[in-house]
């Protein structure tokens, strides 16, 4: 019998530390911290992000839980006073005994642990509340339900979290590492120019065909250096046939060092939709270590040239 209660006493006393600190830390986890997370293809991430959006469901299973936790902790400590205490009114002393130590191990301590870690300790019990959110889906769901009546009645929707991280969101945790040291003035506001120039499209940048000094492929050096001496440009675009059929780009460099008289070989003008963003763009052309790139239009037609130069300094400006 005495093994029964004490068990069902650290039974409760567990489950409303679990509770209590997931709920603590449900509260103070990083959103952001779930939206890359969830971008990463984390399953448990994905649903606390949801249980986010959804917080009548966290409450309502929260609730079940802490609820259920006490009736176990009220229940092994009424047993053991009828065990060890048979007077009467005996159960009122026990539970006065026994509170400061629920308090504190069910309580206090599980609360100020999540709150001081929550990032991992949320998502290292993540999975183990999910189950609890099934487990408890019938009287959460009734809740849920309440919920949207009374959410209709108010006229109040609930923030929504997405996938996709917010700028603002990320602007206020740059500016918190920033204030943290973590991050230099010019970092920030670089990161700041970043974000202004991130819905721009090639469109607004790329060089129309007419405007790109391009050389057939027949050229002979003298007239490579000529075009190169022209732009001020190390390298240029070649074209085959006609100018409106750009096939790749030379480096002068290259050649110089190769000590070529004519174009035996080019690398292939790599290309990008009119629509693509400036900061994908950017990104791809700076890990693939490409000087320049010819834009398309909807009919895949090549229309004009953007240089990874022009797309540093539309940022930078």
């Amino acid at each position: 019998m005495i093994w029964a209660i004490i068990v069902l006493l650290l039974l409760g006393l567990l489950l409303s530390a679990f509770f209590s600190g997931s709920e603590t830390g449900f509260y103070r986890v990083t959103r952001v911290r779930l939206v890359l997370d969830g971008r990463d293809g984390d399953f448990v991430s994905r649903r606390l992000l949801w249980l986010t959006n959804n917080p009548s469901v966290f409450v309502a299973t929260t609730l079940v839980g802490n609820n259920l936790a006490n009736y176990l902790t009220s229940f092994a400590i009424v047993l053991a006073s009828q065990l060890w205490y048979p007077a009467q009114n005996a159960e009122v002393l026990v539970s006065i005994l026994f509170t400061p130590v629920v308090f504190v191990f069910g309580e206090l301590l599980p609360k100020s642990t999540f709150n001081d870690s929550p990032n991992r300790l949320i998502r290292s019990i993540g999975p183990l509340f999910l189950v609890f959110v099934l487990l408890f889906a019938p009287i959460a769901l009734v809740l849920w339900c309440f919920a949207k009546v009374l959410q209709l009645m108010v006229g109040e929707t609930p923030l929504r979290v997405q996938l996709t991280m917010a700028r603002q969101s990320l602007q206020r945790v740059l500016q918190d590492g920033e204030i943290a040291g973590l991050l230099t003035h010019g970092q920030r506001d670089l990161t700041r120019r970043l974000f202004a120039s991130s819905n721009a499209t090639l469109n607004e940048l790329f060089r129309p065909l007419p405007q790109v000094n391009m050389v057939d492929v027949e050229s002979t050096i003298e007239e490579l250096e000529r075009a190169a001496k022209l732009t001020q440009m190390a390298t240029l675009v070649v074209y085959k046939s006609h100018r409106k059929n750009p096939v790749g780009y030379i480096s002068m460099i290259e050649m110089r060092l190769r000590d070529q008289q004519t174009i035996a070989q080019y690398c292939a003008l790599p290309t990008f939709p009119v629509t693509c963003q400036l900061t994908e763009a950017l990104v791809e052309m700076r890990e693939n270590r490409l000087p320049l790139a010819g834009v398309t239009n909807a009919r895949n037609q090549v229309i004009g040239v953007v240089y990874h130069d022009d797309l540093i300094q539309a940022i930078m400006t």
